[in-house]
């Protein structure tokens, strides 16, 4: 389960700080072009089966009831290669294959650390390798995965990692030089684009904009800390409009490749009933957050919790679920 970052009161204090910097370009960010973005979803079969659902039925409800036609797909290490050297495709095979038959475009995510809770997927067998052994393993099932799918035409990117250079979650911490060696092995074995991510509120940028062709931020809005409880990040679409322009020229497109439409769990799932969840985040929440992205500026935008809209519509309130299909 994704329990996104817990921040303390000084970080806040210093995004409070940010805003306000950014804020005298305000003149110059309203000038900014009317885009209407192309939306996705990041879709995880390990969190689809986390919540109870089966991966297939839940995939097939995205692209087939909701006609969603962009995926950004992680793979997960730790799911595929439990054994050194034996390697286990039933599940990617399933969804990519299922994906082009459909026409949707794909994303897919490689490496160690990757979309969803802990963050990091190493099987135990490359985790108690040295560095220098655990990274020559992540090479691997980077260059077996990119070699196994870059012949088929739904696969339209590829993404290194996820937010590797911002410290969270329960993974190594990774260098620049590291992180650009996989770049590197992706970019040797196949000529789509590469994608790289980075935490929209907090953390620097620049690095990973210098080492992708696609740069995709996160975008969260209804958050929850010890200090503070639930509250609403203080930041404007400028914000990150004004960001993205600083780069121009580092990278060839900012994205965001993690929007919000989940609630933000401060507790298990388990904790309550699935619909009981439904108040730390409501469809009026959804709305808010797609019109938020809009004003953004920016190209695609990838919703984070498609397969919570399904635990909740078959749990019996198909609100989230609804306003997705309005959506798509």
């Amino acid at each position: 389960m994704r329990h996104k970052k817990h921040l303390h009161l000084w970080l806040v204090l210093a995004l409070i700080a940010a805003v306000g910097v950014f804020s005298f370009a305000s003149f110059w960010v309203n000038a900014r072009p009317e885009v209407e973005p192309e939306f996705g979803v990041t879709y995880s079969w390990l969190y689809a089966e986390q919540l109870g659902l089966d991966y297939q039925e839940t995939f097939l409800a995205l692209v087939d009831e909701l006609e969603v036609s962009s995926v950004r797909l992680p793979l997960y290490w730790s799911d595929i290669e439990h054994t050194e050297g034996e390697f286990d495709w039933e599940k990617p095979d399933w969804l990519i294959e299922t994906a082009a038959e459909r026409d949707v475009d794909l994303t897919v995510v490689v490496g160690a650390k990757v979309p969803r809770w802990p963050e990091c997927f190493i099987p135990d067998w490359a985790e108690k390798l040295n560095e220098t052994y655990q990274q020559h393993a992540t090479l691997g099932i980077i260059e077996a995965a990119v070699n196994r799918y870059k012949d088929l035409e739904a696969v339209v990117r590829w993404q290194v990692d996820n937010e590797p250079f911002f410290p969270f979650g329960e993974c190594p911490t990774f260098t620049v030089a590291q992180v650009q060696e996989r770049v590197d092995l992706v970019r040797d074995l196949d000529d789509r684009p590469v994608q790289l991510t980075v935490s929209g509120e907090l953390g620097a940028w620049m690095d990973a904009a210098q080492a992708a062709d696609v740069l995709g931020l996160s975008m969260y809005r209804q958050t929850y800390n010890d200090f503070f409880g639930h509250f609403v990040y203080p930041i404007s679409p400028d914000f990150y409009y004004f960001r993205a322009k600083l780069i121009d020229g580092h990278v060839e497109r900012v994205i965001v490749s993690e929007l919000q439409a989940e609630p933000w769990f401060h507790e298990p799932i388990e904790s309550r009933p699935l619909t009981q969840w439904y108040d730390a985040f409501t469809q009026e929440m959804f709305e808010q957050n797609i019109t938020f992205a809009r004003a953004a500026g920016l190209s695609e935008v990838y919703l984070w919790g498609a397969e919570w809209w399904y635990a909740l519509k078959q749990a019996g309130d198909d609100r989230l679920w609804n306003t997705a299909e309005n959506l798509f």
